[in-house]
């Protein structure tokens, strides 16, 4: 029997990839495209039996791509699930209105994709578990001279470049990165043991590299920790902190950041060596 073909189409190359290896696994060939307009061209030349599509694509996004081919007289009716960053009612009614499946892109979205997978292929009741790129081995974390790493992302090189030294005496090894999305491939690339990033940053905020990070499988699961020089009329922002915390930060410290007070929120997570030394404790 012939595989049943999935199209995939998503500007971000590495939710792509994990898409791809997902749904292989589960017995599917697999194109995946990063524009609207590439999405239009495979579907015409040879008709998917399901579409998976973004929302927010270049050349034209998912919502664009899905209502031609609903318009569309020369196709045979097609699924199409829709994946979003954005919960908004009105992304939602216009998925529901063009007849699409809507899935929130998160750290649960694969179980909310499969099952709607699962039921418009009638795929067999066993999910295929396949690792997906990159992923670690399991024992890597119980190699006993492997240093625990800290991603330290902030577009002040003074800052990090500070706590590369002083968490260095403490034993731990600093990667570095100067803004949100320098910072998301990295972190793809590295799997650090913790990441430590400034809010407000060019080229990618602090909710903008959180919400990339709990959106994929090899990164959601790691540790987050904001530093912020935002402050409201000298108190903490609240309103910030509970937006951070809905997305996965495990802290949020104000700027100057009290050293000592990080380091015991590292201790929850990695091991930290005692120093002889003094430390300062602001950075």
């Amino acid at each position: 029997m012939q595989a049943k073909r999935v199209l995939v189409a998503d500007d971000d190359e590495a939710l792509r990839t994990a898409l791809r290896m997902r749904c292989e696994g589960l017995g599917l060939e697999v194109e995946a495209v990063s524009t609207g307009i590439e999405a239009i061209a495979r579907i015409h030349e040879r008709p998917p039996d399901l579409v998976i599509l973004d929302v927010t694509m270049p050349a034209g996004g998912g919502l664009s791509v899905c209502q031609m081919l609903a318009d569309g007289d020369d196709l045979e009716p097609i699924p199409v699930i829709m994946l979003s960053g954005r919960s908004d009612p009105e992304t939602i009614r216009r998925c529901e209105s063009l007849g699409a499946h809507y899935v929130l892109k998160g750290v649960d979205a694969w179980d909310h994709l499969w099952p709607i997978v699962h039921s418009l292929l009638g795929l067999s009741n066993e999910e295929v578990d396949v690792p997906l790129p990159d992923e670690p081995a399991e024992n890597a974390s119980e190699d006993p001279d492997r240093k625990p790493t800290v991603l330290a992302v902030d577009d002040d090189p003074l800052i990090s470049k500070a706590l590369s030294v002083r968490l260095a005496a403490h034993g731990v090894e600093v990667l570095r990165a100067y803004n949100g999305m320098q910072g998301y491939w990295t972190a793809l690339r590295e799997i650090p043991d913790v990441i430590i990033t400034d809010y407000r940053m060019p080229e990618g905020q602090g909710n903008m590299l959180l919400g990339r990070l709990n959106s994929h499988p090899l990164t959601k699961e790691i540790p987050v920790i904001i530093l912020s020089g935002g402050r409201l009329k000298g108190d903490r922002d609240f309103a910030l902190e509970r937006e951070l915390a809905t997305l996965g930060a495990i802290r949020y410290f104000s700027k100057p950041l009290d050293f000592e007070a990080l380091l015991k929120e590292l201790e929850k997570h990695i091991p930290i060596r005692p120093t002889a030394g003094k430390v300062p404790a602001n950075l």
